[in-house]
């Protein structure tokens, strides 16, 4: 039987680490597309099953209620963003502002292909019970806590001149979701590429010139 551990964690009987990765993304991804469309409440345990493309008893072989499953689209994207950057090897990249230009350009990358994700975290976290929402914002902090760690680089060779690394990447990660917050607005004028570009030469300009 699957459930919920101390840690607040989603564990699934099956063995293969790297299938429940991919069926985690799969779940998480049809589902948020669904609870975009229809709103959690509205959207039951069937439709989330046939969004995602498992049968029933399938899906209920990572999850055990369909709180589980919103749970599941925040932790997943997490684990994304978090495990980009190490995968992708930007801590080795010694210039300080190519670590940060190429830190966001992976992290665009995903927004870019997980933006229903992006958009259910900021507007559907309100739904998830306590112990899940805590969770959550640790995930989170994580992130924050890896640009806080490339910003810290930047100041420690002197080419970053932040006073205050954890409020500016706290500040960072919030934009690395604008667009998929405010693309009803800025894709009238630009697309996906140049919206990432326009952001990425804002934050640099922010972090060499403060």
């Amino acid at each position: 039987m699957k459930k919920i551990n101390a840690k607040t964690e989603i564990v699934s009987q099956i063995k293969n680490r790297e299938l429940v990765k991919q069926k985690q993304i799969q779940i998480a991804m049809g589902a948020s597309k669904l609870f975009i469309k229809k709103g959690y409440g509205r959207t039951n345990i069937r439709e989330i099953s046939k969004a995602s493309g498992l049968t029933i008893g399938n899906l209920y072989d990572y999850i055990t209620k369909k709180e589980d499953v919103l749970y599941l689209v925040f932790e997943v994207f997490h684990k994304l963003w978090v495990n980009r950057l190490e995968e992708e090897g930007v801590y080795k990249i010694e210039d300080p502002v190519m670590q940060l230009r190429v830190a966001l350009q992976k992290m665009f990358e995903l927004v870019d292909v997980y933006r229903d994700m992006v958009l259910l975290m900021y507007t559907e976290t309100k739904l998830l019970p306590k112990e899940y929402i805590k969770t959550i914002l640790m995930k989170e902090g994580e992130l924050v806590q890896c640009f806080d760690k490339i910003l810290v680089h930047g100041v420690n060779k002197g080419v970053f001149k932040s006073k205050d690394t954890f409020f500016l990447a706290n500040i960072i990660v919030y934009l690395l979701s604008i667009e998929a917050l405010r693309g009803w607005s800025l894709r009238r004028r630009y697309d996906a590429s140049k919206i990432s570009a326009l952001i990425t030469e804002f934050i640099v300009d922010i972090v060499t010139k403060l």
